[in-house]
């Protein structure tokens, strides 16, 4: 059974910050969602660990591997967190703890999980991990602080940690955005790695049309709380159904060269979760809206793998 969002809601006091999102993640492949800041992808993977305030008012489906997290509590959950979905944040610097070694940071998790006996296996196991994820030196880099190593290693260290116990699923957040172009690929394609080579379910969170070309299976489109279109990535990137994916494809240049083409941008920008917007949220920056876009929220169409919500789709 896949790691699966559907018909998920999140509500602050006085509004709703995610509206009716759903994507989810087979092992074994890549998913891609992909949107804006400030459209939901990052709210609705912490949704899935629990990572979200308590004054937050979360409904839906949640289920991984038939295991609902909004249910668990104490142990059951952090178990769930480490043993059956991990996450890798944006931001390896903030994420790992300053104070302790890579090695020790990796080693905690795998004895708190009785995932090895002693201190001793741990760290071969950590120094396992470390290879696997192509960090030199493995052995060296184990005793190393995160302030000694470069962002790329740093991001490389925080996907061993992740992988510490096993998971059966990845949520990677932004895992590229500090760093530079080449690391940027190094890291793309470990990810891509491991989920062939380790039947590993990676849900790659990001705003770049060209990493979700690159690497993803399937793309999930989010916009101001909704997932507005889903499919295959190489028939979304081909033949976009709703306005805002095609907006997106437009203004992000082609990685593999082809006809040169302006990029366009897409006027306006998300609207705030407070901020309130009667019918199609997109309506305002869409040049194909009509009256009835601003007066209802389209429905989820469905043709073969192809999901859009749009009135008037792309042909």
């Amino acid at each position: 059974m896949p790691l699966k969002v559907k018909n998920l809601k999140v509500e602050a006091a006085s509004f709703p910050i995610l509206k009716e999102v759903f994507w989810d993640v087979e092992r074994g492949e890549i998913t891609a969602l992909v949107g804006e800041s400030g459209s939901g992808k990052s709210i609705s993977a912490l949704t899935v660990l629990r990572l979200l305030p308590e004054s937050l008012k979360v409904s839906g489906e949640v289920e991984a591997d038939g295991v609902n997290p909004l249910e668990l509590k104490g142990k059951e959950l952090l178990s769930f967190r480490w043993e059956r979905v991990a996450m890798v944040f944006q931001d390896p610097s903030s994420s790992l703890n300053p104070l302790l070694t890579v090695g020790e940071q990796i080693v905690e998790p795998m004895l708190y999980h009785g995932k090895v006996k002693s201190r001793e296996e741990g760290r071969e196991r950590a120094v396992e991990l470390l290879k696997m994820c192509q960090v030199p030196k493995a052995e060296e880099r184990f005793d190393a602080y995160p302030h000694q190593l470069s962002g790329g290693l740093k991001q490389r260290c925080a996907i061993a940690m992740a992988l510490a116990c096993n998971p059966s699923y990845l949520l990677a957040d932004e895992p590229t955005t500090a760093l530079d172009v080449t690391v940027q690929k190094r890291i793309l394609e470990l990810l891509k790695g491991l989920s062939k080579n380790e039947n590993l379910g990676t849900l790659l969170i990001t705003h770049d049309i060209g990493v979700v070309e690159e690497v993803s299976d399937r793309v999930f489109v989010l916009y101001a709380g909704y997932t507005v279109e889903s499919g295959k990535t190489e028939d979304i990137l081909r033949r976009p159904m709703h306005p805002y994916t095609k907006g997106l494809i437009e203004c992000s240049p082609k990685l593999n060269g082809g006809v040169k083409r302006r990029l366009r941008a897409i006027p306006g920008s998300v609207p705030e979760p407070s901020e309130r917007v009667e019918g199609c949220p997109f309506h305002p920056r869409c040049s194909k809206a009509k009256e009835v876009c601003r007066k209802e929220v389209p429905p989820i169409v469905k043709e073969g793998s192809r999901t859009f919500r749009c009135f008037f789709p792309e042909g």
